[in-house]
């Protein structure tokens, strides 16, 4: 005898943004269906904060990009699936929408232990499949680890990054950032 399973009523990407704007708990969207999102740790937020001190320099400033944190949603299928990348770049001029970037270049997902295998898995073949995201950069907030994919052609080229000695690289953005500033005040 098959288990009965408790569904709830699929949604309208419409009907999800009247609902995320009214509610207190953030959720993303996948097929109709809200997934909520977790408390973050202080950790996550200096880990986040870190990288935006390090990404938003004057040349930045200066570029056609724009950083949004984690309460920007990013489009992975149109009408279909929305989620919060805990940072996400946008060097597309035609990226308008208020909302919600359209043409990602790079995201950033701070791992938490609960998250980290639905975002290197799930989320990062999701990501794969956006034609305008050049890197993809997956940072560990419990130990000294990214693990940075970066597009080239139909591949892509991971590099693997443990030692606060090291130093993660940006080429879209032309920048270079040590590890040591990435997870400073953690470690």
């Amino acid at each position: 005898m098959e288990a009965l399973k408790k569904t709830t009523p699929e949604l309208t990407f419409e009907q999800y943004l009247v609902l995320e704007q009214e509610s207190d708990v953030r959720h993303e969207f996948s097929d109709g269906q809200l997934m909520p999102i977790e408390a973050t740790t202080k950790a996550h937020n200096r880990i986040k904060r870190n990288l935006i001190r390090q990404i938003e320099t004057p040349t930045f400033d200066e570029s056609a990009c724009e950083l949004f944190d984690e309460n920007v949603l990013t489009q992975l299928t149109e009408g279909k699936k929305y989620v919060y990348p805990d940072v996400v770049i946008s060097c597309d001029p035609d990226d308008t929408d208020p909302l919600i970037v359209k043409s990602p270049t790079i995201i950033i997902e701070i791992l938490s232990p609960s998250t980290k295998k639905y975002d290197k898995t799930v989320k990062f073949f999701a990501y794969q499949r956006i034609p305008s995201i050049q890197q993809c950069i997956f940072v560990a907030q419990d130990s000294v680890e990214i693990k940075s994919f970066e597009r080239s052609g139909q591949q892509w080229i991971l590099t693997t990054l443990e030692s606060l000695e090291d130093t993660l690289n940006i080429p879209h953005l032309d920048l270079s950032i040590s590890l040591a500033d990435v997870y400073a005040n953690i470690f």
